[in-house]
């Protein structure tokens, strides 16, 4: 007997739909935030990366999203990353007020099932302290006042 290409892709579709009418696509797909960590301090922009899956008996994944702050409005589409698996995406924040906000995910199989999950994040639109004037760490230089308090008015020595 002759094995027809046509006639095992109709098995395959075959399969999953009576597979979803007898409900064994039921549950929602499995959600994991990779970045950020509940908790996170922001500043600039938010990498986002998210691990979904629909498990051995699932429809499969048909999109992950995420939205900032709300869960109403446009959703915003993550890329899948095929080498890792991982769905990312990158959120500019320099419009995003200061404090504490939740960033939520939402992963939908192919049956319609959906899963959202969050975490929150501390968004701070202040740079870390600069370190531009501090002194060296050379070993050889050392900091010698000169009669001021003002390290740009000081001046470097060599160390005796």
């Amino acid at each position: 007997m002759t094995w027809l290409p046509s006639l095992g892709i109709a098995s395959l579709v075959g399969a999953h739909l009576l597979a979803a009418v007898l409900g064994l696509y039921s549950s929602s797909p499995r959600v994991a935030v990779v970045q950020p960590l509940t908790g996170a301090s922001l500043n600039g922009r938010v990498e986002i990366a998210v691990r979904a899956d629909d498990g051995p008996t699932g429809s499969g994944v048909r999109s992950v999203e995420y939205q900032f702050g709300s869960t109403t409005g446009a959703w915003t589409p993550l890329c899948l990353d095929r080498d890792s698996m991982i769905y990312k995406g990158t959120k500019e924040l320099a419009a995003v007020v200061e404090g504490s906000h939740p960033l939520y995910i939402r992963a939908t199989d192919y049956s319609g099932n959906l899963r959202t999950v969050s975490v929150t994040v501390q968004v701070a639109h202040h740079p870390s302290e600069s370190t531009e004037n501090a002194p060296s760490a050379d070993k050889h230089l050392s900091w010698k006042d000169a009669g001021t308090s003002d390290p740009i008015a000081s001046k470097f020595h060599p160390r005796k």
